[in-house]
C-alpha cells in the first residue's frame, strides 16, 4: 500500500522532527521548583495511620501474637493479624512461600506479622511497640556455605535451594584442550541498598461500595492492583492503583510497591478509613530488598592468538528471605555468564540460596552488575597472560553480527560494542595511558569494561506493552501509559515518539499518571523495557490515529493522502504548504464523521525461548551494549581512592533524545562508583546496622567524576520504533568493572570483592608491601 510506504519512510528518515534531539522533558520545571506531587503529598492531615509490627528473630515459630494490650490503648483504630486477611496470605513474586501477615512462621527480622491502625504516628509506633510476640527460636542460617550444608536449617519446604540455573554450551573438554592460558578465581558481590531519595509510601481509600483507590509509589501499577485484589480476595475491577511520581527507584519500588499497597488497601478496607503508610528511612534500609550478593567462581580459558575458547561459571546467588526476583535474576546472570564475547564451550550452573537475612530483589542492572564485575576481571586477566593489551584481547572476542551469546542465541541486527569500545579507546588515548602515573604518593591507573544486557523480561516469559492516545476537539491530545515515571524519563520518550508519528507539538500532549481504571498493562517498568517496548506501543497508537488524521486531513484539503505532511499541530498539501489546517479543526472533523479520535497501541516481543535442558536459546529480544573507561587516583598512603574521569558509550539503537541518555548514563556513573568504592552495608546477626545517610555512603555531587561526551552509537533495533532499546538498566553495568580494572592498573592489586575502601585499600597495599 501507498500509506505503508509513506509510514515506512516516516520511521527510517535521516533526520527527524524531534526524535535524536536534546528535549527539555515537560515534568522538568514542576520537579525542579518543588510543584511536583509525590505519594506523600496527596495524603490529608488526620489520616488514619498504619505501621507493621515486624519480627525481632531471624527465624523462629510464631507461639502466640497478643494485641490486646495495643487495641485497648486510646486512638487506636485496630490491629491485623493473617486472620484477618480476606483473601490469600501471599505476596510472594516468583515463588509461593511469602505471607503477606506471618502468622505461623518467620524467616528474617523484619517480616511483617500485624498492622497497627491508629489516629497518628505516635500512638501507631507506641502500639507496635505493645503488641506481644510469643517466639519459638528455630536455628537461623547467615550464609550461604551454612545453608548448604549438611543438616542445616531449612527455611522453606525441603532444603534452602530456591533454584537452580545451567547452561551447556559446545564441548568443554575441547575448550580446555586448546586453551594456552587458563585464570580461576573467586568473587563476591555484596548487598547494596537503592538508598532512593522518596521513602516509600502508599495512600488508600475506600469508597464504601466495593472499592478501593490506593495512591503510592511503584513501578508496575497492574501488578500492585494484582497482588492487592488477591490479598482482599477481590477482582480485579474492584481495586483502582494510581502511581504517584515516584522518587527514584532502581528497582526496589517494583519489589515494595504491591507491599505497601496492600498493606494501606487492607487497612483501609478492614476499618472503612482512608489509611496512609509511610516507611521512614531507617525502616526502608533496615528491611526491604536489596541487591542480591552473589559469588562467582569463574574459570576461563583462551589460546596464544587471544581467542577465548571456554568459560566455566558456578554462580551462588544469596536471596535471603525470600526468593522474590531470584529465579529470573539468576537466570540473567547464567544467561550472560560469558559476557559481551563469543566464547563457544560454557559451562554454567547456578542455584539461588535461602538464608535468614533480609531479601534480595530488583536492582538496576538485574544480575548484570555483579556478573560483569567478575567476568571484565576474567577478561582482564587472560589479556594480562597472554600479554595483550587489554582493549585489543576484547576487540578479537567481542560479539558482533552473525555471532552467539552464552547462550547460543544467534544475534542478526544491532549489534554495536565494537564501535562502543573503539570510540571510548579513541576518546581516553588508551594506548597512551598503558602505564600508572605516579605523582608523589598518589598513583593513577586506567582501566575498561565492556557490558550487554538482554532487554525485556528474563526465563523467556511472554512480554507485551500497551498504550493510549486520544485527540481532542481542540487539537489536544492525551497519551496513557502504564510505564512508570520514576525519574528516568521513559513516558516522555514516548510523547516524543507519538509526537514525531503525528506531527503534533511535544507540548500539545500530556501525559497521565498510569491509573489502572483508565491505563492499558504496559507491564512492569523494569528490565530496560520502558521505552523498548511502552515506545513500539506508543508507536502503534500513534500510527493509527495518524492514519485517521493524514485520511481526514485530505479531504479538508482536496488532496490525495501522499501529499498530506503532518507537522507542528497543522496539516498541508506538501505541494501548497501556504494553506494549513490546525489539529483543533481536524480534530473536530474526525468526530463530526465518525473518526475515531482515540486508538490503543499494543506490542508483543518476539518470541523467545530456551532449552531447559541445556539453557540454549533465543533469551532476549535485543541487547543493549556499553564501555567505558575509567581513569582513577588511588593515594597510596592513605588507600583514599578517587574516580577523577569516565569516558562512557553506549549503544541505544536509536537515541529518542540524547539529554535523557546522558542524564542516565550520569547517574549511573555516580552510581557505580558508589558500589565500587563507597557503599558498604553492614549486618550483624543477620540484622542491618547501616540504616541511614550517616552510615550508609553513597556518593554526593563533589564524589562524581568528570565525565566525557557520551559516545553514543545507533544500531538499530529492527523491532522497536526507530530502533531504540533500553538505557536505564545497561548503564552502569560496565562502570564498575571498568573502575575496578583501572585500580588494579594502579597498584598492581585485584580485588574479588567491592566495595574497594580506603580501609580494604590501605591493607591491600601494606600486605604487598607498597607501603
Amino acid at each position: 500500500m501507498e500509506y505503508d510506504k509513506i509510514l515506512s519512510d516516516l520511521l527510517h528518515r535521516d533526520e527527524y522532527l524531534l526524535v535524536g534531539k536534546r528535549t527539555v522533558r515537560s515534568d522538568a520545571l514542576d520537579k525542579l521548583l518543588g510543584k511536583a506531587k509525590f505519594t506523600s503529598d496527596y495524603i490529608p492531615r488526620d489520616t488514619m495511620v498504619v505501621k507493621v509490627v515486624r519480627s525481632t528473630v531471624p527465624h523462629a515459630l510464631l507461639k502466640r501474637v497478643d494485641t490486646s494490650a495495643a487495641q485497648r490503648m486510646p486512638g487506636v483504630v485496630a490491629i491485623l493479624t493473617a486472620k484477618d486477611v480476606p483473601g490469600e496470605n501471599e505476596i510472594g513474586y516468583a515463588l509461593p512461600e511469602q505471607a503477606f501477615l506471618n502468622g505461623v512462621k518467620v524467616h528474617y527480622v523484619g517480616d511483617p506479622i500485624a498492622l497497627v491502625c491508629a489516629v497518628d504516628d505516635v500512638t501507631a509506633q507506641e502500639a507496635a511497640e505493645a503488641v506481644v510476640i510469643e517466639y519459638e527460636p528455630l536455628l537461623s542460617v547467615l550464609d550461604i556455605d551454612a545453608a548448604l550444608a549438611d543438616g542445616a536449617p531449612v527455611i522453606h519446604k525441603d532444603n534452602n535451594i530456591a533454584v537452580t540455573t545451567k547452561i551447556r554450551k559446545g564441548d568443554m573438554v575441547k575448550g580446555w584442550k586448546e586453551a594456552s592460558v587458563v585464570v580461576e578465581d573467586t568473587y563476591w558481590s555484596p548487598y547494596q541498598e537503592h538508598m532512593c531519595l522518596e521513602p516509600e509510601a502508599a495512600y488508600a481509600v475506600p469508597d464504601g461500595a466495593g472499592k478501593v483507590t490506593v495512591i503510592a509509589c511503584m513501578q508496575s501499577p497492574h501488578l500492585v492492583r494484582d497482588k492487592v485484589a488477591r490479598v482482599l480476595g477481590w477482582k480485579l475491577n474492584q481495586v483502582r492503583i494510581i502511581q504517584a511520581l515516584t522518587g527514584g527507584a532502581f528497582g526496589k519500588k517494583d519489589d515494595t510497591g504491591p507491599l505497601i499497597s496492600a498493606y494501606a488497601a487492607l487497612a483501609a478496607v478492614k476499618t472503612g478509613k482512608p489509611a496512609a503508610y509511610i516507611m521512614d528511612r531507617s525502616e526502608v534500609v533496615a528491611v526491604t530488598p536489596k541487591r542480591f550478593p552473589v559469588r562467582f567462581k569463574y574459570k576461563s580459558g583462551a589460546d596464544r592468538s587471544g581467542k577465548m575458547t571456554a568459560v566455566e561459571v558456578d554462580i551462588t546467588l544469596e536471596v535471603g528471605a525470600y526468593a522474590n526476583r531470584a529465579p529470573f535474576w539468576l537466570w540473567r546472570q547464567t544467561a550472560h555468564a560469558c559476557g559481551p564475547y563469543e566464547v563457544p564451550n560454557v559451562a554454567v550452573d547456578g542455584r539461588a540460596v535461602y538464608t535468614n537475612k533480609v531479601y534480595g530483589g530488583s536492582y538496576r542492572g538485574f544480575g548484570n552488575l555483579a556478573l560483569h564485575f567478575a567476568a571484565e576481571q576474567q577478561v582482564d586477566k587472560l589479556a594480562i597472560e597472554l600479554g595483550m593489551d587489554p582493549v585489543d584481547f576484547r576487540m578479537k572476542n567481542i560479539l558482533r553480527i552473525g555471532g552467539h551469546t552464552t547462550c547460543d542465541q544467534l544475534l542478526d541486527n544491532s549489534v554495536g560494542i565494537d564501535k562502543c569500545l573503539e570510540g571510548v579507546a579513541a576518546a581516553s588515548d588508551w594506548a597512551k595511558h598503558r602505564e600508572p602515573v605516579r605523582v608523589g604518593t598518589k598513583v593513577r591507573g586506567w582501566g575498561v569494561g565492556c557490558a550487554y544486557h538482554g532487554n525485556s523480561t528474563s526465563r523467556s516469559t511472554p512480554d507485551w506493552s500497551a498504550a493510549a492516545l486520544m485527540i481532542h476537539e481542540d487539537g489536544s491530545l492525551t497519551y496513557r501509559t502504564g510505564i512508570c515515571e520514576i525519574g528516568q524519563g521513559s513516558p516522555f520518550g514516548h510523547a516524543k515518539i507519538v509526537a514525531e508519528i503525528i506531527g503534533a507539538s511535544i507540548e500539545s500532549i500530556k501525559i497521565e499518571q498510569p491509573d489502572t481504571d483508565t491505563t492499558p498493562d504496559s507491564k512492569p517498568t523494569h528490565g530496560s523495557r520502558g521505552l523498548m517496548m511502552g515506545g513500539t506501543a506508543a508507536a502503534d497508537a500513534a500510527i493509527q490515529l495518524r492514519e485517521r488524521l493524514v485520511r481526514v486531513s485530505a479531504d479538508m484539503l482536496s488532496c490525495p493522502e501522499a501529499q498530506v505532511e503532518l507537522r507542528d499541530s497543522q496539516a498541508y498539501n506538501k505541494k501548497k504548504p501556504s494553506v494549513k489546517i490546525p489539529f483543533a479543526e481536524i480534530a473536530e472533523q474526525m468526530h463530526i464523521r465518525g473518526e475515531n479520535p482515540g486508538s490503543y497501541g499494543f506490542y508483543t516481543s518476539p518470541r523467545r525461548f530456551f532449552d531447559p535442558e541445556t539453557g540454549l536459546g533465543h533469551n532476549y529480544a535485543v541487547y543493549t551494549f556499553a564501555a567505558s573507561v575509567a581513569e582513577v587516583e588511588v593515594d597510596t598512603e592513605t588507600g583514599q581512592i578517587e574516580v577523577t574521569k569516565i569516558w562512557p558509550a553506549m549503544d541505544v539503537g536509536k537515541a529518542i533524545d540524547p539529554l535523557i541518555i546522558d542524564g542516565q548514563i550520569h547517574g549511573a556513573i555516580s552510581h557505580g562508583v558508589g558500589f565500587a568504592i563507597m557503599e558498604n552495608l553492614q549486618l550483624r546477626d543477620g540484622v542491618v546496622t547501616t540504616t541511614g545517610f550517616k552510615d550508609y555512603i553513597i556518593p554526593s555531587a563533589l564524589d562524581t567524576p568528570e565525565i566525557d561526551d557520551t559516545i553514543i552509537v545507533e544500531e538499530a533495533y529492527k523491532h522497536a520504533a526507530f530502533g531504540a532499546k533500553g538505557v536505564g538498566e545497561p548503564s552502569i553495568i560496565s562502570i564498575v568493572p571498568a573502575v575496578v580494572n583501572a585500580i588494579s592498573h594502579a597498584t598492581g592489586i585485584r580485588f574479588n570483592t567491592i566495595p574497594i575502601t580506603p580501609d580494604r585499600m590501605h591493607k591491600a597495599l601494606k600486605e604487598a608491601g607498597k607501603i
